[in-house]
Formats: C-alpha cells, structure tokens, sequence
C-alpha cells in the first residue's frame, strides 16, 4: 500500500526541536562571535588602557623627579638665601654699628669745632681790639714822632742859635781881652 505524502512531508520537515537547536546554535555562534570580537576590542582597548596608564605613570613618575628637583633646587636657593640674608643683616648692623659711632665721633668733633669755633671768635675780637690798641698806640707814636721832630728841629735851631751865641761871646771875649789889655796898657802908661 502506498504511503500517506502528508506524511513524507511531516518526515522531511524539521522538527521544532531540531528548529530551535539550529537557531540557538547560531545565535551561540553570533554571540561567540561577537564576544570574542568585545573580547578583543577589550583586549585592545586594556592594552591602551594599559599602555597609556604606563605612559601617564612614565610622565608622573618624570614630573615627581622634575617637583623633587625643582624642590631640592628651591631648598637649596632658600638656604642661601637665608644665609645671605643672615650674612647681609650682620654685615648691615655691622655697618650700622661704625656709622653710628661714626656719628657719634662726627657730633663729638662738631661740639669741639664748634667751641673752638667760639674761641676762634672771642680771639679774633681780642685781635680786632688789640689792632685797635695798636693802631691808637701806632698814632700816638706818629704824633710823638712829629713832635719830636719839631722838638730836634727847634733843637737844630737852638743849637745854631747857641753856636751863634758862642761865636758872639767869643768875639765878646775876645774883644774884652783886647780891651782889657788895652787898659793894662794904658794904665802900665799912666803910671810911668
């Protein structure tokens, strides 16, 4: 007898069993897939990850060395320029100790300028006084010096006046002496 085609048919359709072992099969090997390519991509995406957080560590670990340097060099500046200032503050009140006794010798030496400036002042007004002493001494010396000199000139005179008088007494004299011989002669005569 022949067979049922209805039945040929059922045998030849799949089943829904073998349906959906077929599908799921091929979505476990889209979703494999498609895993293995996340998988991957996150592999690749890690290895960048990975490589720029190496390359971030690489540049901190350089930018820790720089901060370290540029800290060690600050220190080392801070700490002479500590020293420095140190070393100018007592340099500077060094400096400041000299000039204020400096100063204080300045003031010391004006005080006695200024007395002797004082001094010179009294003396140069005994001067002035003593110039004037000296000028009417000096006067007073010139007058007597022109009286004197009348007085030799008036002496001068007196002194040929006299002279004159003694050549006329001696003329007298010698006129007396004649005279008076004479007399003796006439009287030697009278008494004869």
């Amino acid at each position: 007898m022949a067979g049922n085609p209805n039945e040929k048919i059922i045998s030849e359709t799949p089943s829904v069993k073998d349906v959906l072992d077929e599908a799921a099969e091929r979505i476990e090997t889209t979703w494999r897939g498609k895993l293995l390519r996340e998988t991957a991509d996150l592999k690749t995406e890690n290895a960048l990850l990975r490589a720029q957080l190496d390359e971030f560590n690489r540049k901190l670990v350089e930018a820790t060395d720089r901060n370290e340097k540029i800290e060690a060099d600050c220190n080392e500046r801070i700490a002479f320029i500590e020293e420095k200032f140190e070393l100018d503050t007592a340099s500077l009140e060094l400096e400041n100790n000299e000039l204020h006794a400096a100063s204080v010798r300045y003031l010391a030496d004006a005080r006695k300028l200024d007395r002797q400036v004082v001094q010179l002042h009294a003396e140069a007004e005994a001067m002035v006084d003593e110039i004037e002493r000296l000028r009417g001494e000096r006067d007073a010396a010139l007058k007597a010096q022109a009286e004197l000199n009348d007085v030799l000139l008036a002496q001068r005179d007196l002194m040929a006046e006299v002279a004159a008088l003694k050549d006329r007494l001696a003329a007298s004299e010698q006129r007396a002496a004649v005279a008076e011989a004479k007399v003796e002669v006439m009287t030697k005569m009278k008494g004869e």
